[in-house]
Order: structure tokens, then sequence, then C-alpha cells
């Protein structure tokens, strides 16, 4: 998908949610809801020639309502290092420095917020430079605020930290006199009592600066989203989610700005409904899938669907995808359903085809992590109803409730390296296997059995600090249930037949001489005659594990030294059924059937494709019939998941 076309996505988005009104702009910028409860004006008395704090609105427990944000035009800081204009801001460091006397630079000459400002600058402000001369700007005189330090009685070293300590202790004189807490504060300048937010100029400028600035450089051309020739700006700098860069020249073609309209140009229509939904999504299409931030974004197909129709659908999809996503949802979704008769109703409609983007936001910077596009109606449908399936297979094998598998379950499968400056590196695995299940494409087995097979060495060798996990309290318990988990998930994906060359499993003869609970799992996980034997050699260390640590009492259970986590080759896996064989001897008295289902384990195994097997693959099924083992063991063992850090936005590289 071309940047363009997914721009068409956005902006048409922004048609629907703003009713095809560019005259709603404002509103679209002014947040649903804030977490601050209180806000404070910033008085500039002009006859009295002093300042005045004082207590304007307070919102509820939740914070403070669109209402009361729209009365005082909270938007968002500008991004990076533009100037800031706003006067409504919870960074006061902003209101007693650049603001006003940017918008003192920024309104038109003949405006009178402008005359005004400029009297409120040259009166209350001082202008102050860096020691090294290099900065200077405008601060808020400290002289005017009564029992102030003075932050700025010699030049500082650094502008921007001598503004942050005033600020800092600024706020907590404010909040003396108010009773408003600065964190849950939102300061705003008025000029004898009457908000500057208020004004019509600045109304128009704010207007203006998300709307028409872009077009200060406009042109003749033909729209990159709607495709009408009409004024077409390729100043796009003001939109949050790129796919593009247009701050950067290497990126223009012959290495010259002018030639960013190369890459994507906008009408004014366009370029309005982007930023409306850019709002609107952040507020109402984002979620969170298997630790990451995901916009779900629908491309409409029935254009001439009405719009109110359309809206709906809209406000429901971010819903809906969170009960697809998640099986504990899924199942209270399915207990309501007949009270909710429109259930899945939006993933029914066609009138839609989806895309996930994964993102990352740090700061000002926003990082695409993978496009998931053109998803049909029909896939979720489809991924709902194997994950039922998948649910269903576990409640018969009868796997605890907090073993489970759902979509959310996949990013806690696949440890994933990460540093604490530059978050996960190696995200790139789980997204390529969302996109994988979402576009059905094809997964390599040999790899999936690859990441197991890291997974199974963080918990033996306890290496959770390499992918920040939290160690858990029994980790040998928490590999068993990751390893149940682990074949859910590729019985899903064979559900979902995305795995190569994967078959059905043919029941064999030897059936009735497995374990008990055993033979139901092999038939429901589909495991072929050499994964069979291999899990019953699991099973068997099992056993024999269970004896070493309860009935001998060791400590340990050294028989799982026998198992090489990095991979087993042929001669390994003979040499551990010999191992085995040995112990069932020494541990006779205690050990049951144990040597009928090795005999059992190393026939099967044998006769079986085993060449097949990969050393990972090795692995995998040997823990997981040792995990079978564990769970009919210990059947009321204390759950003990594994537990881990989600991503941490300002982390990530």
């Amino acid at each position: 998908m071309k940047e363009y076309e997914m721009l068409n996505v956005i902006a048409d988005i922004g048609k629907i949610a703003s009713g095809n009104s560019q005259g709603k702009l404002l509103d679209f910028l002014i947040p649903e809801t804030a977490k601050q409860r209180y806000i404070v004006g910033i008085d500039f008395d002009m006859a009295k020639n002093s300042l005045a704090f004082n207590l304007l609105a307070e919102g509820g427990e939740n914070g403070l309502s669109k209402q009361k944000l729209l009365e005082y035009l909270f938007v968002a800081s500008e991004r990076g290092n533009r100037p800031q204009f706003s006067p409504t801001s919870s960074n006061l460091g902003y209101l007693i420095s650049q603001t006003l006397p940017n918008l003192v630079d920024f309104l038109p000459e003949d405006s009178e917020l402008k005359k005004l400002l400029q009297k409120v600058r040259d009166r209350f402000f001082v202008e102050v430079q860096e020691e090294d001369g290099n900065k200077s700007t405008f601060i808020l005189n400290e002289k005017l605020i009564p029992n102030a330090s003075f932050h700025f009685a010699k030049k500082p070293e650094k502008l921007k930290d001598a503004i942050g300590a005033y600020a800092k202790e600024l706020a907590g004189l404010i909040a003396e006199k108010t009773t408003a807490p600065a964190k849950e504060t939102i300061y705003t300048v008025c000029v004898d009592g009457e908000p500057v937010a208020a004004h019509p100029d600045y109304q128009r400028f704010l207007w203006q600066q998300n709307s028409e600035s872009a077009f200060e450089g406009g042109f003749s051309g033909t729209c990159s989203v709607c495709g009408t020739e009409a004024e077409v700006t390729q100043d796009t700098t003001r939109f949050v989610m790129k796919f593009y860069m247009t701050d950067k020249v290497s990126f223009a073609s012959h290495f010259d700005e002018k030639n960013y309209y190369k890459a994507v140009t906008a009408c004014k229509s366009c370029y309005q409904n982007i930023i409306i939904a850019e709002k609107w999504i952040d507020q109402n299409l984002r979620t969170r899938l298997g630790g990451f931030d995901v916009y779900v974004m629908p491309q409409m197909i029935w254009t001439e669907m009405e719009a109110i129709r359309l809206f709906r659908y809209l406000q429901a999809i971010t819903r809906e995808f969170n009960e697809v996503k998640n099986i504990a949802s899924l199942r209270e979704a399915e207990r309501k359903a007949a009270e909710r008769a429109e259930r899945m109703g939006v993933f029914e409609q066609n009138a839609f085809i989806w895309n996930f983007l994964f993102f990352r936001k740090a700061q000002s910077a926003f990082k695409v992590l993978a496009l998931i596009k053109d998803v049909p109606p029909s896939r979720i449908m489809e991924i709902t109803r194997r994950t039922h399936e998948t649910d269903d297979s576990r409640k018969k094998l009868e796997i605890p409730d907090n073993i489970v598998f759902d979509l959310d379950q996949i990013y806690r499968l696949i440890p994933l390296r990460r540093d604490k400056k530059k978050g996960f590196l190696e995200y790139k695995k789980v997204l390529q296997l969302y996109s994988c299940i979402f576009s059905g494409l094809p997964m390599r087995k040999e790899q999936l059995y690859n990441y197991y097979k890291q997974l199974a060495c963080m918990h033996h060798f306890e290496s959770y600090g390499l992918y920040l996990f939290k160690k858990p309290n029994n980790p040998d318990y928490a590999l068993m249930a990751d390893t149940l988990k682990w074949n859910l998930f590729l019985l899903f994906l064979q559900k979902l037949k995305i795995i190569e060359g994967e078959s059905t499993m043919i029941t064999n003869e030897y059936d009735a001489y497995f374990p008990n609970g055993v033979k139901e799992a092999f038939a429901e996980l589909n495991y072929k005659e050499a994964q069979q034997g291999l899990a019953l050699l699991g099973y068997v260390i099992g056993v024999i594990a269970y004896v070493q640590s309860e009935k001998e009492n060791l400590k340990s259970k050294p028989i799982l030294d026998k198992i090489n986590y990095q991979g087993m080759s042929e001669e390994k896996v003979m040499r551990l059924f010999n191992e085995a064989s040995q112990k069932i001897h020494q541990y006779r008295r205690h050990i049951g059937y144990a040597e009928r289902w090795l005999a059992l384990g190393k026939k099967l195994y044998e006769t079986g494709a085993r060449e097949e097997l990969t050393a990972d693959a090795r692995v995998f099924y040997l823990l997981s019939g040792y995990s079978m083992n564990l769970l009919r063991t210990k059947p009321t063992a204390v759950t003990t998941e594994t537990e881990e850090a989600e991503p941490v936005e300002d982390e990530v590289d």
C-alpha cells in the first residue's frame, strides 16, 4: 500500500467522524477528557500592573470534561522543537516563557489581541540571555511574584533548566494559593480576567495554524489522497501518522525540499479531514495487541452507506476487536450473545476492509512498526471461530483456565530481548506472526519450534533478565504452562491452515497403552507417531523427575539436566531413552507403568518419521510430554504464570 492510500483511509475516517464538516476542526483538536482536575487562570491585571492566580474550573474524579477543555481551547502542545503558542497548557514553563512572545510574533499586524499581548509582554516579561550568549528568550518577571526566588539574577548556564526550576517553584506557589495540586492542574493565560483562548483572534489563529498555514506555499496540482485537481500542499509536517519523510532533505527527490510533493500532496479538504481523523483515531480506534499499540483502521467499501450508520460502526470497532483478541472477552461476548443480537455485527458487515497499524510514540516521534492491510471481515470471523475451537480443545484436555491461548498471548510465548533504553529489540518476530495470522500467509514450523526453544531455555536457565521478564515463583510450573500454551498456539495455527507441511494425525493401534489423558491429548493436538514417541519419553522423564523430588527427597530433578534445551540431536534422543530406562530400574518400586510407556515411546519414535523432526522440534515434543505429566501430577498447583513488563513508549528505539 502506498502512503497516499493509507492517507486516503485516514481521510475517509475524518470525513465520517466530522460528518464531512471541516467547520468542526477545533472540536476535534480538543481531547475528550483530561486527567487533570483543575483549570487555573494566570491573570495579568493591566490596570494594577499585577498578577493574580484564580481557580476557574474544577472537574470530577475522572478529570476535566471536554466541555471545560473546549471553553479554554486546551490542545496538545506543539511537537518537537516547534515554538509553543497555546495559552492553555499543563506545561507552566511554556506559559511563563515563550507562549505569549510567540503569539505576539505570530498574530497578524491588525490583530487586537496582538497589540494587547504586546503590552503584556513589554510590561510583565523581561528578556534573559544564556551565559554564553547563544540563546535568549522572554521570561515572566520574577519580581512580580511575591516571595519568589531569583532564578535569573544572573545569566543562566542553560535557559531550559532555569525555566524548569522557575516553573516548578511557581507551580508550588500557585498550588498554595488556589489549593489546586500542580500535577492536577491546567493553566490558562488571562488578561484583565478574560481568557486569551476565548479571544476571536486567537481562535482564528488556531484554526489557521491547523488548517491553512500549510497552504501558504500551496500550488495547483493533483491531490494524492482524493485525486482531484486543486490547490495542494506538500507541507504535511503537522500530520502525526507519518508514512514518509518530509523533514529530512535526503528523502526528497534530488535532495531538494521543493520536491517533497513527489511523495505526497493534499488538497485543503483532505488535509483537514486527515487532521481531524488523526485526533479521532487516537481517541477511538486505538487499542493494544500483544503488548503493542495498534490502530484498528477500517477502509470503507460501501461509500453509499449513510454517514450516521458508518459512524456507528466506526465507534464499535475497537470494542469488537478487543473481544476478538482476548479469550476472556470472547467468552463474555458469547455469554451475552442472547442479549446482544448484534454481536460481532461489525465484523459481519462487508462495509469495511481492516488495516492494523502497529506503532510506537516516543515524545514527538511516531514510528510505524508494521502495517497489516486489507484484512477482510471474513478473516476476522475465521480467527474468532478458530480461537473458540482451540479453547474447546483446551477444555476437553482439562487444561486449567489460566493456561489459555488467544491473540494477546502470542508475545508472551515468544521472548523478545529488550534493552532498557531501546525497548524491544526483536519485535518483528511477533509482528510477523500477527501478519501471517491476519493475512493467512504460511508460517515455517521450523521457525516456530526455534521460538519455543528460546522460551524453554529462558525458563530452564532462568535468564529472565535478558528479556525483562519477571522471574516467576516456580519456573518449572511456568515452563509447563507455557509449553501447553504453545501446543494450543500450534493447534490454532493448524486450524487456520497456515503452518507449512502440517498434516492430520492418524490414530495408531497403541492408543490403549498410553497414560491416562495422553491419548486424548495426542488426538486433539494432532501428534504424529514420532512426535508421540518423544512426548511419551518426556512424560516418563516427568515421572522420574517426580520420583526424584518427592520420593527420593532430592532438591532438584537431575533427570531434567539430561535434556539439551539448545536442541536435541538424534544421538542425544536415543541416549536419553537409554538413561530413562536405567532410571526406571533404579526407581522401580515407585515407577508404575513407566517402563511400558517408555518402550511404546521408543517404538513410536523409531517407526515414525523422526527424520523430519528438527533438533528444536525434538525439544518441544519432549517438554510437551513432560508438561502433560506435570499438569496431571500437580493438578492443584498454584498458578505462577510468567509475568513480563509491558512495552514502554518512551523507551523504544
